[in-house]
């Protein structure tokens, strides 16, 4: 264990309703992105979620200033059961991609070793109803 801490910063800039999604769906996505930045940050550091319109997408950026992946690391990331860490089960970013899926959207991974990480989501914006999920951020 450390005792220094992670700082997370959440900027949402959007103009309104963002998206149609379950909120179920999406808020177990961003628990295992956020899960996954904080374990690769062990010595502390910070955390930065950004939503923000993108023409006919949402766009969810999660990026830490953790230890970063190689990229033989990054090619397996969403395979079932792969972990980089001892204690992960390496389903989190495999639930997370399938969700995101599931609402016709992309995940995308960069990282870098000692450089930290970003995951971004688009998600589509829907004329059929919008949903407000800047609450379950």
């Amino acid at each position: 264990g450390s005792d220094r801490g992670v700082a997370v910063t959440v900027v949402a800039s959007t103009s309104g309703p963002l998206a149609w999604v379950d909120p179920l769906l999406l808020a177990r996505a961003l628990t295992n992105l956020l899960e996954n930045a904080v374990q690769a940050m062990p010595d502390g550091g910070h955390v930065s979620v950004t939503v923000a319109d993108e023409g006919a997408n949402v766009v969810i950026t999660v990026h830490d200033t953790g230890v970063g992946m190689d990229q033989d690391d990054l090619k397996r990331i969403f395979e079932p059961y792969f972990s980089t860490r001892a204690t992960g089960t390496g389903l989190g970013l495999t639930i997370a991609k399938r969700n995101v899926e599931l609402h016709g959207g992309a995940i995308v991974v960069e990282s870098r070793p000692g450089a930290g990480t970003t995951v971004t989501m688009k998600l589509p914006l829907s004329a059929q109803g919008r949903a407000q999920i800047s609450a379950s951020v």
